[in-house]
């Protein structure tokens, strides 16, 4: 029987119906641009001083694959539960989300997986894969991260320290309240169960000779550390029992020493050691004013660091430059210049100059400078110490030699020394590789930087990594390249902080596990293609499927007109457009 025609409806117009499917139209032939899956780099990542792949740990958290999340983390900073606590988080400055609802809590999600590690059985031994014996000098942060990453590399990593326990200035700078001990012998006992060695209370350059490493050890990472706290030029301060130094106190208190300081203690200086000193001070007893010759917004100190004091009832002079002390009546009184901001330095931050205003005194029982530390280098080696410049590798001009941290002049930042670190570890892997005569990878100095300029990765160097990606490039995604329309606003999960301090117990109690795994859940997933299929939704040529064997989204490029809709529609800035012939 003959097909009839459907009959009219009245009001409507005749439709066109095509009876066959329309992949016999390739619309592909009319296009000159075609989008393209590229994995690019989410910019907390190239922003992490130490290197951690954030969106890729943040992905295996939503899919609640929380043991490989952790590992990911791991094979990029060796001690997560510290720098969740200390960490001045420069990811979350960076972070897409930030002008949207507010960054993702990064630290602390970065802390609750730490506390995870802690919490777990100790790792097995490392596997040992090369003889060679690698010399770390110095056990602060760069010092256990190159070790740490040596050892999982295949070596056998001997760290040298000067004090009686290791740590360096994570034990002797950082206040229990904010580093308790128990977590830092915690991640110790974790590197010593891996295989990482330590002899402490042995000085590299005095009870051991330069020359006698150098015989006993394939290479040589010295990470000792800035040590020595600069000294305040101020008249009247000669011999002055009244004023100390800061780092000083703090190591004497990180000791269990509790010492007098009487009622009114100054402490002059903005970053993170003042802010150390002054709310320890605060906790023994006294009224503490911090003194520093700008303004807030100039501080050095982590913001949080500075909140918290002003919380718990630290005073804080600004625009205040000390030039006297004057000893009268038995009391002591600081005398101080009153100062104003101009334009900003090379730096960024704004100058200060003298405002023309009188001085004026400030009344002090003890007065505590934290203005700074120098490293000590009469210690090093003659050559590294006249110039202790350093290759792409932290390798010295001294072969076997490699530098970081505070003595190699990296940021004096817990997160950056970790960088540090981890970049001699693969230095020294890359250069003993070579003396065996073995192939190196083959990832350069920039390709192995998260976004090109960023801290090394660590498993751009092995050629591992748990989450599947397109074509691993170093291209940061922007906040203009997240389409924002399919996210819902959502409220920033705060870290809980306990209210009245009187001794030294932890003041930040984290985030509990269900807020890490809801923080995660608001990570935008910046440059990754995660599945979403919202570019097979808004596909008008049904151009985009799943490959069969892989899963992945594939682009039917003999379809695909080139329209840019999925690129413009993709949440994350996982796809480009680009000119056939050549990128956009």
């Amino acid at each position: 029987m003959s097909e009839q025609n459907p009959a009219p409806v009245p009001g409507r117009p005749p439709l066109s119906v095509s009876r066959i499917s329309t992949e016999v139209n390739r619309t592909g032939s009319w296009k000159y641009t075609m989008p393209v899956y590229h994995d690019r780099v989410a910019p907390c990542s190239a922003g992490c001083p130490t290197g951690v792949d954030i969106q890729g740990y943040m992905t295996l958290l939503r899919a609640h694959r929380i043991p490989e999340a952790l590992e990911l983390l791991l094979r990029e900073n060796p001690m997560p539960a510290i720098t969740g606590r200390v960490c001045n988080h420069p990811c979350e400055n960076l972070c897409n989300r930030c002008s949207f609802d507010g960054a993702v809590s990064i630290h602390a999600v970065e802390r609750m997986l730490g506390d995870q590690e802690l919490m777990s059985p100790l790792p097995q031994p490392a596997a040992r894969l090369h003889t060679e014996r690698i010399a770390v000098i110095g056990s602060g942060p760069a010092g256990l991260a190159c070790a740490y990453h040596l050892v999982r590399l295949g070596y056998r990593a001997e760290v040298f320290e000067q004090e009686l326990e290791a740590g360096g200035m994570l034990r002797q700078g950082i206040p229990q309240y904010r580093l308790p001990r128990e977590v830092l012998d915690r991640q110790l006992e974790r590197y010593e169960a891996l295989g990482v060695v330590f002899h402490t209370g042995t000085r590299a350059g005095g009870d051991l000779d330069w020359l006698q490493l150098q015989r006993d050890f394939a290479a040589i990472f010295i990470a000792s550390g800035a040590q020595i706290s600069k000294v305040l030029q101020l008249d009247g301060a000669e011999d002055s029992p009244a004023l100390l130094s800061g780092l000083d106190f703090l190591r004497a208190v990180n000791r269990g020493e509790r010492p007098s300081l009487g009622h009114h203690v100054l402490v002059i200086g903005g970053g993170n050691t003042a802010m150390d000193c002054a709310r320890v001070a605060l906790r023994l007893g006294s009224q503490v004013t911090v003194v520093y010759r700008r303004g807030r917004e100039e501080m050095p100190a982590i913001s949080e660091e500075v909140d918290d004091a002003e919380r718990e009832g630290v005073e804080f002079q600004f625009l205040a430059a000390p030039e006297r002390l004057v000893h009268s009546e038995g009391r002591l009184r600081l005398y101080c210049r009153s100062m104003k901001l101009v334009e900003a330095d090379a730096s960024g931050r704004r100058r200060f100059e003298d405002s023309g205003e009188p001085s004026f005194a400030l009344p002090a029982d003890t007065i505590l400078t934290a203005i700074g530390e120098d490293a000590e280098l009469q210690v090093l080696p003659a050559e590294i110490r006249e110039d202790r410049g350093v290759d792409d590798w932290g390798a010295t001009g001294r072969a076997s030699f490699f530098l970081g941290g505070d003595v190699a002049g990296d940021e004096r930042t817990v997160a950056s020394a970790l960088g540090a670190g981890k970049r001699a570890a693969i230095g020294i892997d890359r250069y003993l590789r070579s003396l065996r005569g073995e192939a190196l990878p083959e990832p350069t100095a920039v390709e192995l930087r998260l976004g090109g300029h960023g801290s090394f990765s660590s498993v751009r160097w092995t050629g591992e990594d748990p989450v599947a990606r397109v074509d691993p490039i170093n291209t940061v995604v922007t906040p203009e390249d997240v389409n924002t329309s399919d996210f819902a606003h959502e409220k920033r999960h705060e870290d809980r902080h306990l209210e009245l301090l009187q001794g030294f117990e932890e003041s930040n109690a984290g985030i509990s596990m269900a807020d890490a795994m809801a923080e995660a859940a608001r990570c935008f997933q910046c440059g990754v293609c995660n599945d979403c299929e919202l570019c097979r939704i808004y596909c008008s040529e049904a151009a985009i499927t799943r490959d069969p064997v892989s899963g992945r989204l594939i682009i039917d490029l003999d379809h695909c007109k080139g329209c840019g809709v999925c690129a413009e529609e993709c949440p994350r800035g996982a796809i480009s457009m680009e000119r056939l012939g050549a990128a956009l």
